[in-house]
């Protein structure tokens, strides 16, 4: 069975590749592996405004913020589960951490086609930004692509 690999970094949950993947999948008689990346802690804040100093006072902890943005990762992976079995594609799933580009190709040596949304290499929150569209693209041999994301 053929093997559509979706690479989703951070919190962000880029419908328009899950749709992608499902319509490829059904084509294709494809099953869908989602590997989830994340990092282990959120972006700096960066310097306030001394007209913001009052909200920082409310400001959560970085943990609580990790907290918070791993519990969005998991709700997701639950999401992107849904809409692909609800298709009834066969889906699998991992999550990975600080995960190296060597890792990345390991994980998904399997795959026909990898997609990522076509902002992959954004920061989102909680997101891994060790690997890139072109890392992926250099150290993996089946083709990438990147959807659009106005698809």
């Amino acid at each position: 069975m053929k093997t559509i690999a979706v690479i989703i970094k951070g919190i962000y949950l880029p419908y328009n590749v899950i749709d992608y993947a499902i319509e490829k999948a059904k084509k294709n008689s494809a099953e869908i592996f989602a590997l989830f990346l994340k990092g282990t802690r959120e972006p700096s804040k960066g310097y306030g405004y001394p007209s913001d100093l009052p909200t920082t006072e409310t400001w959560v902890s970085d943990e609580e913020a990790v907290n918070d943005d791993e519990k969005l990762i998991s709700d997701n992976m639950k999401l992107a589960k849904q809409m692909i079995e609800d298709e009834k594609i066969p889906y699998r799933s991992a999550l990975s951490t600080n995960a190296s580009i060597d890792e990345v190709a390991k994980i998904t040596a399997t795959a026909d086609l990898i997609v990522v949304d076509e902002n992959f290499d954004e920061m989102f929150l909680l997101g891994d930004y060790k690997i890139s569209v072109n890392d992926l693209k250099d150290k993996i041999s089946v083709p990438v692509y990147a959807v659009p994301s106005s698809k």
